[in-house]
Parts: C-alpha cells; structure tokens; sequence
C-alpha cells in the first residue's frame, strides 16, 4: 500500500493544529537521531502534550497504515527511537505529573518526567525510583521502562520489571488500559477479551514447557534486555499482570505508555565506598562472587585499557600514573540507613576479598570528597574517551551479559576481539554485580569497508556471547537496531516464536515502532548508519547523547544543541559529497533554526559530558552573515558606544512617554515601522523598561575602604519596569548599598563608553568584542591600581564575558562580593517571599549556591521555578527575538505561587524578561540586599 503522506500531514495538522506537526525537510532531519550510532529520517514529527493528542495520531496512523515510533528523551542507545512515518515525541510541558503515595511507597509519574526530578521529589523521604541508569539526568521515565533501564545499583532486583506497580497505556488501536484502576481493566475485558485470552494462553503455554521455562529463568537471571520479558509468561499468570510487565522492556512496540506507578525503595543515608586494586583483570573478577550479597550496593569493574584512558585526566586519582601494566580496578560501594551497618558491611567485604593479592591496601571512605573521586573516575570513562577520538569517529557503547563466573575470560575474549577487528582503543568496564560489561569502540564510518568491519566484529562478539558463554547480547540498553539480528540465536526458535506471537497480540497491523526488537534483515544493524562529518571543534566531539536538550532554552521552540549539530553535520556531509546545491539548500532553510534563534546561553556545554559548545559556534557561524553596511553600523557603535548607549537610554524614556500618551496599539505600530526600516529595532511590550542612568559615588570618606564599581550596560540601559516597585534604577541602588556597607565608591569616568563587548560577540563581531573588552579591562585595572582597589561588576553575564578576557587584575560579581563582603557585616531583616532566578551565567560561574546564600539570608521563603535556567533574552536578542524569551519562560507563571510578588537576579536583561513573562517584578539581587539592611 502506497502511503500518501500530504493526506496524513493534512489530517494530523487539522485535529492537532499546526504546532504540533512537522513535515519540514529540516526539522524531520533534526529529529532523525537518538544516542545511537543510527539514523533514520521520519516522514512526520508529533510533539504531543496530552494522551487525547496521543489517540488521534494512533487513529490516524492506523487508517492510513503508517509506522509510529515513539520517542521519550532520545537518549536510547540502540536505535529504538528514531524511525519512519510518523515520529511521535513526549512533548515539552505534557505528562509530567508527580505523584507521591501518602504513605510514600508508590510514586506515580507522567511519561515525560526525568528520572531525576523523581529521585528529587523522593529525596526528602529517603526513598527514590529503582532504576538508576548513567542517563537518570535525562532519561524520561516512559523511555527508562519501555527499555527496562537499570544502571550501577540496581541491578536485575530493582528495575523496572521488579519495580512496576501499575501503568497507563494506550494502545494501537486507541484503546486505554490503567493497570491500576479496577475499573479500567473491567472495560477493557470488555472490549478486548481475545487480547486478554491470548496472553493468558501464551502464559500457560510457556509455564507448562519445562524446557523453555528453565531456560527463561535462567536467561534473566543476569541482565538481559534482548528481545521482549519474556519472563513474565513464567512469572504472572493474570492478563493484567503479564500487561504490565511485558510492556518493561517493549521499547514502544507494544503501546503507547502514559504513566507509570513505581514501587519506591529505600535510599540509604550512609556510603562508603573503596577502590580494589587488583594486579589483573582474573583476580579482579574471582573477588565478585564472594562480595555478591547484602553488604554490596554496587561494585564497578574497570580492565587496564579503561585504567590507561583516565589515567592523568583532570580530577583523576594521582596514583593512577603508578599502576602496573595490566592491573584491574573494582571500584566498590556500600549502603547503610545507620553507620553501624554500613561499618560492618565495609568490614564484610575487606574480609571477603582478603585472600587476594591486592596491589594497594584496600580501604573504605565514607568522605563524600574522597569517593566522590573514585566514583567521577568511573563516570569520566564515556565522556573522556568520547572526548579524546578522533575527529570524525563515531563512539559506540555496546553492554552483554554473562554469569559472574565467566567475566575475567570474556573480558579477554572481548580485548581480543578489539585488536582482531581493528578497534584497539576499545575499554571495557561495567556492572560487575550484574555480570554486565560496557565496552567503548570509537569506530569511523566513513567507508562500506568501515561498515564491514564493524559487522565482523558484531558477528564475533555476538558468537562469543551467545556460544561461548550463552551471555545477553543487551544487558541493559534495549535490543532496539543494533542487536535485533541476534535475537533469535540467543533465544532459540522457541523463545523467539513466543516473541512474535506477543507482538501480534498487542500490534497486529505491525505499525507501533517496526524493525525494532524483532527484525528479519539480518544486517539492520549496520544499515542507515549515521556520518560523523567534521563541522567545527566546538562541536565535533558531539555524540548527539541528547544530555543537553532538557537545559536549551529552545528546545520546546524549535531545536537543541544536538538537534543544530546533527544538521551541521548533514550540510558538510553534503558538501564534502560534491552536492554542493544540495548543502546550500540547507543551509539557507536551517538558519533561523540552528544560527538565528539559539541563545548562545552555553548550558549546553554544562550538560555535555564531552564539553561540546553549540552557543560558542553559533557566534562564530554568525560572522559570516554580517553585511558590509551591519559592519559599519557595529563599528560605529564600538567606537561611540558612549553616545550610543546614552541615546539608547534616552530612546527608552521616550518610548515610555508615548506609551503613555497613545497606548499599546499605536506604540506597536510604531515599532513595527521602524523594523521595517532596520532590524535593530525592537518588538514593543508594555513591560518595557525606562531608560536607565548612571549615578555619581557620593564625596569619599577617610578611613574608609574603596571599592571600583563598574556599572555594566544592562543596568545603565535598562531602568524599572512599570511592575518594578522601585524607580531607583540599579546603579543608584548598588551605590546606595556599598556606601551603606562602609565604601567609598568610584566609578569610571568613561563608564558610559565602556562595555565588555557581548552585544557584539552575540551578534558574530569578535573583533569590536574583544577590542571593548580590552578596552574595560585596561581602564578597570588602572583605576583599580593594578588590583589594589577591588573591582566590581553588577551583571553576572558581563562579568563572566570580561574574565573570558583573561585579565590580570581579579574582577568579582557583584553576588560574589555581596556574598563574601557584604552579608558578614549587615544586619538584616528579613522579607516574605520571594522566587529566584538562577540562569546561565550565574550556572557557567557556578555562583548558584550564593545567589541562594543571599535569598535565604534575605527572605523567608525562596521559590525556584523548576525547569527555567535560562530566561532566553541572551543578552539583547530578546529584543529582537522574543519568542526565544517567550519559549523559555513559557510555564513560569505557574511555577510562581500566588503569594510571591518579587523576583530576584543578577543580570537586567534578563531581568527584564522575566518580568514579562512571570507578571511580577524581578530585579537584581542588591535591591533585595539593600531594602533588607536599611
């Protein structure tokens, strides 16, 4: 049947509305990779909110006979979430409820909620969620069941399959089932009793087979997430049961899933933990089997290759440099609700291992900054290696299984294998508890003879596994591409028969995620692998994890930074192809998307566990789009900018004045004209600031320290809004505080002329950026005689944008000096409530804890809006760009109880948009300082 997409695009635009539905060229691209080495571009992209959105696309794609796949968090590994036809994405404010048990035992969770932000919201219970996988910061919780995620404590005991109490689900057909509610499961035996029949029949048929009962058993008697759980025919008779617990592991073949209730379990409040340091990778593994028990939360595995790659790194153990060749790491945690316990479990396992040679002493700490060393160590292993490839590779994380018995040798097969196929940079590392190894292969794909190689090595590793060792091919990442041709040959024809027979039972039109999990090519895995192209080295060491999308603030407004690296990507590919129309095409279609809306913000590179930076690019990639006539216009200003920057002011003032007078329709109007005449005006909202002014120190006083403040542009720009309770502009109130503190206060003369240059680095300038930053930073150290003075800077951004420059002088933020200097000494008297702003630049100074230092000093009660870190008015670009602000602060009005009336940061412009879209006033921490300590 011939597929008439137009049709299908039509119909889901109509009942969905144009936002939610995307057949553009480029933006299908973007959304044509996860965190797997795959990519395949869909025909459609649904962002859906809401499950009634998620039925329509259902109905529509089944009468049409079109594919979904659906997508959580894309941080999947396997290939599980990209495909044809339609592409349905968990949308960016939908299914994040939270909801905690009264008695604190069960936590139900929309879809879309991150696996963390559940572990956040169980924090003060001591409790938290089973599955704890190395992507828990990202992952959704729909996608962390739907491939029955585990990670380095949980093990097979406290995943999703163990953990699942209940679940919501749609499936194909639209029908809807909460495993929880009586109710619901009356109905749906109503209306779908051959469904329920035949998993009962699957059940019994598989519980009655001896053979293929004990051989289920003991398939998932380590990790294994190849295939469907079939372990729940053996384990569950009731239909609703076996629902709820082969939909674990399903990796959206089977349904829809919209919520999920968890079983909690304990987080224990003491941990100590202990590097094992063993002379090889045998003696290593013979000391598993001993610890395995209570005692024991988790125990890391690390061979020698994995030892050598972090050896030297920063924030690595010195001692590393020391070990001998071919030495083994078995990195080890204990967990106790009392120290008490957690004592004799330490003593357990030192006890355990005694009888072998160890190459260090081995002792355990429960100093947070002593383990937490050991612990970034083994965490550091996937972004340093990912780091540290070469330009152009690709990094591949594949994870088997085998019984603990078996590590030390098929950690040599493996190691073997890496040199026979060409890929002797492969590490292995993993879940020892658990028999489960990770391996890291950075492989180029540049080549059908790379792709071939990379299939020998598949085969090999694949009958060693399974063959030699009868291991799981997927441990814990799901089966996805990557290991569906191998299914069945794990398995055996019976396992797999009940396999297929399961996904007729749910999906009988075959439309819910196909060629996934089981897959009759038996070269799926080496089809439709994506290209790493060389684009830039800000970003080239991207391994589209998707880390970064939940921190972007246009990720919900158009793409992340994985998004705009990935069609980066795709322009050079087609460029170094000879298609050079083709890449020009693209080019000029993903401007807006890529280049023109991303905030530059850097949280990003915060995220990134290989310290890409897509905002440092996107400046850069603007240079090249500055016209001739732009050029002088930057120019001139940088050269007058005191002038500029006061007609700027002033132009405010104005503006305000005829808002006044002809309100917000002409006032618009007015604007509107004038962008038609240059793009530097700005869109119109009656939350515009007045001008601001830059105030005079008052006369020095003897005796008195000084302190050298500058005054940056936002602050001297930007005045009150009409919500602000205050007319002071910032300037006034700084100086007001510092003299109140006990400084004398200059400023510089010049102050209007300077900038730290970010008005032009944002817009591609680097030249007039780095020259007015030159600029401020000599001035700033004359003034301050070399240092001498302290130097003082009141917006976060623009401090950080002036010690980008390297000055040889110290230059604070005003929150740091606040901090540091001025709350030892003033008695305060604290306010009600207030919300805070804790944004990019003050995360990228890591100045968050003294923001919160002084709001707690200051107030009663301090909100913090959950999700917003960055406002996206990027320096002046809301202005210009609203919808970048609009985006970003879409939900932070309802984040803000009734109750609070005043915001607080440290930067205006983002100040100022935070006003807009909050609907209360937001203004610089000081003013909260300085009204608290009159």
């Amino acid at each position: 049947m011939t597929i008439n997409y137009q049709v299908v695009m039509d119909t889901l635009t109509s009942q969905l509305g144009a936002d939610a539905v995307s057949n553009d060229p480029v933006r299908r691209f973007a959304w044509s990779t996860d965190a797997s080495y795959f990519r395949i571009v869909p025909k459609i992209v649904v962002h859906a909110d809401t499950p009634e959105q998620v039925k329509i696309t259902l109905n529509i794609a089944k009468a049409n006979s079109v594919p979904v796949t659906f997508r959580a968090a894309g941080t999947s590994l396997s290939g599980q979430a990209i495909g044809e036809g339609i592409l349905l994405i968990l949308g960016h404010d939908g299914f994040r409820n939270i909801d905690i048990s009264e008695d604190k035992l069960s936590i139900t969770l929309g879809a879309a909620v991150i696996g963390s932000d559940a572990n956040l919201a169980l924090k003060p219970f001591n409790k938290k969620i089973g599955p704890d996988p190395a992507t828990l910061a990202s992952a959704k919780i729909a996608g962390m069941v739907a491939n029955n995620a585990s990670g380095m404590c949980c093990g097979t005991a406290q995943n999703s399959y163990q953990t699942i109490k209940s679940a919501k689900l749609i499936f194909a057909d639209g029908t809807e089932l909460d495993t929880g509610c009586p109710h619901s499961k009356a109905a749906f035996s109503q209306s779908q009793p051959m469904l329920l029949a035949a998993l009962s029949d699957l059940a019994q048929l598989t519980q009655n087979n001896p053979t293929l009962a004990a051989r289920i058993r003991k398939k998932f008697s380590i990790k294994n997430t190849t295939g469907y759980s079939i372990n729940a025919l053996v384990d569950f008779s009731d239909p609703f049961d076996l629902i709820n617990h082969l939909i674990v592991g399903s990796e959206g073949t089977l349904a829809f899933v919209n919520e999920v209730t968890y079983h909690t379990v304990e987080e224990a409040k003491y941990k100590a933990s202990a590097m094992a340091v063993f002379f090889n990778m045998e003696d290593a593994a013979s000391a598993i089997p001993p610890i395995i028990g209570d005692s024991v939360a988790a125990a890391e595995l690390l061979d020698w290759a994995s030892i050598k790659s972090v050896t030297g790194k920063a924030g690595m153990p010195l001692w590393l440099s020391n070990l001998p060749e071919g030495s083994a790491i078995l990195l080890i945690e204990c967990r106790a609700n009392d120290a008490e316990t957690l004592t004799k479990y330490t003593e357990d396992v030192i006890e355990k291992i005694a009888h072998i040679k160890t190459e260090r002493p081995t002792e355990f700490s429960n100093d947070p900054a002593v383990y937490g060393q050991y612990w970034a160590m083994r965490s550091g292993l996937f972004p340093i290696i990912g780091g540290a490839r070469p330009k152009g590779t690709s990094v591949i994380i594949e994870d088997v299984a085998f019984e603990v018995q078996h590590l030390a040798a098929a950690a040599a097969d493996l190691t073997a294998l890496f040199h026979k196929h060409g890929y002797p940079e492969g590490v292995i590392y993993g879940h020892a508890l658990a028999g489960n190894f990770h391996f890291i292969i950075t492989p180029t794909f540049a080549s059908q003879d790379d792709i071939n190689r990379f299939h020998g090595f598949m085969q090999d590793v694949a009958e060693m596994v399974i063959n030699k060792y009868d291991g799981s091919m997927k441990a814990e990442h799901g089966t996805g591409r990557a290991v569906a041709p191998f299914v069945e040959m794990e398995w055996g024809s019976d396992a797999y028969t009940l396999m297929k027979q399961i996904k007729q039972v749910f999906d009988p039109s075959g439309l819910l995620n196909p060629g996934v999990i089981l897959n009759d090519d038996t070269l799926v895995h080496v089809k439709n692998i994506k290209p790493c192209p060389v684009v830039d080295d800000f970003v080239d060491n991207c391994i589209e994890c998707g880390f970064c999308e939940k921190t972007c603030p246009t990720s919900a407004l158009n793409f992340s930074p994985r998004q705009r690296i990935a069609v980066l990507r795709e322009i050079e590919r087609l460029e170094q192809s000879g298609d050079q129309q083709a890449a020009a095409k693209m080019r000029a279609s993903s401007k807006y998307d890529v280049i023109d809306t991303c905030a530059a913000c850097q949280l990003c590179t915060i995220a990134c566990p290989v310290d890409n930076s897509m905002g440092e690019l996107t400046r850069k990639l603007r240079t090249p789009y500055i016209t001739t006539t732009e050029q002088k216009v930057l120019d001139f200003q940088a050269k007058h900018y005191g002038a500029v920057n006061q007609v700027i002011s002033t132009g405010f003032d104005i503006l305000n004045i005829v808002h006044k007078i002809t309100g917000d329709g002409i006032t618009n109007s007015i604007m509107k004209a004038g962008r038609l005449i240059s793009k530097e005006v700005p869109y119109w909202n009656p939350d515009f600031a007045k001008g601001g002014k830059v105030t005079k120190p008052s006369a020095p006083k003897q005796g008195q320290p000084t302190v050298l403040y500058f005054p940056a542009c936002g602050g001297r720009t930007f005045g009150p809004t009409p919500k602000d309770p205050d007319n002071r502009t910032l300037p006034e109130v700084v100086i007001t505080l510092l003299e109140r503190a006990g400084y004398n206060v200059i400023i510089p003369e010049n102050t209007r002329s300077l900038c730290c240059g970010q008005m032009w680095e944002s817009k591609g300038d680097f030249k007039n950026a780095n020259a007015k930053r030159d600029e401020l930073i000599e001035t700033l150290s004359k003034l301050s005689e070399n240092g001498k003075v302290p130097i003082v800077v009141d917006a976060l951004s623009c401090t950080y944008r002036t010690l980008t420059g390297n000055p040889k002088v110290k230059v604070l933020d005003l929150v740091e000096f606040m901090h540091d200097e001025l709350l030892p000494s003033m008695t305060i008297t604290k306010k009600a409530n207030i919300t805070l702003h804790q944004g990019c630049s003050a995360r990228k100074m890591k100045l968050e804890p003294k923001l919160q230092a002084i709001a707690d000093a200051c107030t009663h009660n301090v909100v913090l809006p959950e999700g917003i870190t960055c406002c996206g008015y990027s320096g002046e670009k809301g202005l210009y760009k609203p919808e970048i602000n609009a985006s970003a602060l879409r939900n932070i009005k309802k984040l803000i109880p009734l109750e609070t009336k005043e915001g607080y940061y440290a930067n205006r412009t983002c100040e100022v948009g935070l006003t807009h879209h909050s609907g209360i006033s937001y203004r610089h921490l000081a003013y909260l300082l300085e009204e608290c300590t009159r």
